[in-house]
């Protein structure tokens, strides 16, 4: 029976979390910090121009 050794997770430098693809991680990663800005940006101009 073969072994198939699973690679050891890697932390993320950013928010610590351990991940056993670090690139596609810090992609998603990435990818979620964007998103978040461009909601804040819009709620931001949305309030702004309500107010």
């Amino acid at each position: 029976m073969e072994s198939t050794a699973q690679p050891s997770p890697l932390e993320c430098p950013d928010c610590h979390a351990l991940t056993a693809d670090l690139e596609a991680h810090k992609h998603w990663h990435s990818r979620l910090v964007h998103d978040i800005a461009t909601a804040v940006d819009k709620d931001i101009s949305r309030r702004a121009h309500t107010s």
